[in-house]
Order: C-alpha cells, then sequence, then structure tokens
C-alpha cells in the first residue's frame, strides 16, 4: 500500500540538521552614479526576513559590501530610489543598481553576475522577465483590438496558459537542479503562484532540508493548506471586520443569504486594485441588488484611508473595514486585488478572477435566473 505524508510532516523533518558549508568570503561590487547617493550608507537585507546583514557607503560612483557566508542566500540591496537582488556566495559578485528600471509599467530587476548561482539565476529571471514582458504588451493588444468583454477574457486567458506552459517548465528544471539551495527555494516560491496546490505541494515534497528549513516555504505550505481549504467547491470562511460607522460586522453578513455574492479584497494603496474596480462598477450597475450581492473588503489598512479612496473612487457598494490580514490568512492568498465570487448558500464558486473574466463568470452564472 502506498504510503501518503501530510505537509505538516514534511516541516517536522525539515527540522533535522542542515550540513553547513565552510565559511567563505563574499563581495558583492557595485555601480551607482546617482548624485543623491554620494556618500550615502546603503544597506543589504536578507530577502528571507529583511533582517540587515551589511552597510556600505557609495563613494565616486561605486559601493562595496564583503563579508562572510556559510549557506548561499538571498539577498536585496536597497539604495534610495535604486534596488537590487543578489545570492550571497562565495566569490566576488557584480551588481549594477543602475540597470533597475520599469519597461512598459513592468519593473525589471537585474540580478547579479560573477558566481556560479548568481549567473544562473540571472539566465533565469532574464529568460522569465523577457516572457513576462512579451505577455504584458500582447495583453495590452488583446484589450485594444477586442470589442467586446466575453473575446478579451477568452484571449487573455489563452495567452495566460501559453505564457504559463513556458514560464513552468523553466522553473521546473532549475530546481530539479537545486533542490537543496537557496535558487531551488527561490523556484518554488515562483512555481507556487502558478500551480496548484496539489501540483506545488508534489514539488515541495522533493525539497531538502535546508530548503524546508526557510520561513518563506513553511509559509507556503500552511498557504498550500489554507488553499485546500477554501478551494473552489468548498464553503466560505467567515471573518469579522467593522461597517461604515464602526460596528462589528462579518463576511456571513452578506455571504450565503440567497444570491450570488462578488467580493472584491482590495486596499486603497493597491494600484491594480483600482484598475478593476471601474469594472465591478459595472456589474454592480447591472445586477447589484437584484440577482447579485457586491463587496467590498479592506484588507491591511485603516478605515480613514479606505473611506477617502472610495470617495475619489466612486465606490457605491458596501464594504466590509478593518480586515486585517485575516482574508490572507483564511483564504490562502498571497496578493490583491483577490476577486471571488459565492454562490447563494455560501460555496465558492470561483477565485482569482479579473478583468473581464469577472463580468463573463458573473453573467455565465447568473444567466439561468
Amino acid at each position: 500500500m502506498k504510503r501518503t505524508f501530510s505537509l505538516s510532516l514534511i516541516v517536522i523533518f525539515a527540522c533535522f540538521c542542515y550540513a553547513q558549508q565552510k565559511v567563505a568570503t563574499y563581495i558583492v561590487k557595485g555601480l551607482l552614479s546617482d548624485s543623491t547617493m554620494q556618500g550615502e550608507t546603503i544597506f543589504m537585507l536578507n530577502y528571507e526576513n529583511s533582517e540587515k546583514i551589511n552597510s556600505a557607503k557609495v563613494l565616486n560612483g561605486k559601493f562595496q559590501f564583503t563579508g562572510e557566508v556559510e549557506t548561499p542566500f538571498l539577498a536585496k540591496v536597497y539604495a534610495g530610489k535604486h534596488y537590487g537582488i543578489c545570492i550571497i556566495e562565495k566569490g566576488t559578485i557584480i551588481l549594477d543598481l543602475e540597470k533597475t528600471h520599469t519597461t512598459s509599467g513592468l519593473p525589471i530587476v537585474n540580478p547579479a553576475l560573477g558566481t556560479p548561482l548568481n549567473n544562473e539565476f540571472a539566465n533565469l529571471k532574464t529568460s522569465i522577465d523577457s516572457l513576462s514582458f512579451d505577455a504584458y504588451e500582447q495583453q495590452k493588444q488583446i484589450q485594444k483590438e477586442s470589442a467586446d468583454s466575453y473575446t478579451r477574457a477568452k484571449l487573455e486567458k489563452e495567452l495566460i496558459t501559453k505564457i504559463r506552459e513556458t514560464i513552468i517548465p523553466q522553473y521546473q528544471e532549475v530546481f530539479k537542479q537545486h533542490k537543496n539551495d537557496v535558487l531551488g527555494a527561490y523556484t518554488i516560491t515562483q512555481l507556487s503562484k502558478e500551480l496548484s496546490p496539489d501540483e506545488t505541494a508534489l514539488i515541495i515534497a522533493q525539497a531538502g532540508p535546508y530548503i524546508m528549513s526557510l520561513p518563506s516555504i513553511q509559509n507556503i505550505v500552511k498557504q498550500l493548506e489554507k488553499l485546500k481549504q477554501t478551494s473552489e467547491g468548498k464553503m466560505f470562511v467567515d471573518f469579522e471586520g467593522k461597517d461604515a460607522n464602526g460596528e462589528p460586522l462579518k463576511l456571513s453578513n452578506f455571504v450565503g443569504k440567497g444570491k450570488y455574492t462578488l467580493v472584491s479584497f482590495w486596499s486603497r494603496s493597491c494600484g491594480g486594485c483600482r484598475v478593476e474596480i471601474p469594472i465591478i462598477a459595472e456589474i454592480y450597475k447591472q445586477f447589484g441588488n437584484k440577482e447579485l450581492e457586491v463587496v467590498g473588503v479592506a484588507v491591511n489598512e485603516g478605515s480613514v484611508s479606505t473611506k477617502k479612496a472610495i470617495k475619489e473612487l466612486n465606490v457605491i457598494w458596501p464594504q466590509l473595514f478593518e480586515t486585517g490580514s485575516q482574508p490572507y490568512e483564511l483564504y490562502g492568498f498571497s496578493y490583491i486585488p483577490q476577486i471571488m465570487l459565492f454562490g447563494p448558500d455560501g460555496t465558492i464558486i470561483a477565485r482569482n478572477l479579473r478583468g473581464d473574466g469577472i463580468k463573463v463568470k458573473v453573467k455565465e452564472v447568473l444567466k439561468p435566473l
């Protein structure tokens, strides 16, 4: 009989000690000609926990970090408006912060070069960034040329499927060669955004003890459990926030009351959330308070700032305020906007709805009514 183990047991097994490498010296050299940063101290942080691990001064357009490392790890360097990432390992690492830029709205951060893991990381990230940029341009063309929402949603879904079919194998191939190091951990975090919970669990099951010891990976394990518990077909999970007057208000005040319910998890500071608001407004105008209930759930921000954004954006559907991080923790998502459709009995009909796909799904379920 084949035995299976829960993800929680995988985490327990990861508690066994991971064999450490010998202490080695690393040097991170970089260029930064920004005149506002000359003479300023910049910091290197551990990507895993944002802990400061080193500092350097920018002098004559250059900077250099020097230190010792046992096990290679991913780090980020902040220098004013400039940002870079690199894998800290033995050797001399070249990090050009001047190459960090934005292309057509997409942030492109060129990773470092000069050491084996950094060179591999750079190849992977350059390829993925190029695919993401192409997809972004194609999506803009679809939105420009497609006349109706159904066609746009269909073409965008086909585009996403095509890109995923290229991106996922690249991450998987790198993971096969790095099942117990920092590069393998990075690929898991990226694959967890693309694969189903079950598919991600299969990848994690192959990871070594070092990867499994990382808090970010353990968080993904916990997230997978929540995603399974709140997947399509499962019953909604309730939580409490406040209404506009500061009185207690629950998600169950809206969901499971006999109507389909469209719930948008958002925040004032989320640019992507603002993009979705006109689409939700159109749906609310057509179906709201009739066949469909529409609700906004403000996450991670207080009611004062949220109310200001509601007024600016002319949001007129009901809102649940002061929910903090509860929705993230209970529903297992890691980013917003997160838009879900619930059935009349509270069953989760669809997750991760975006753009014209929201209209298509709402019309699909309401058509028989």
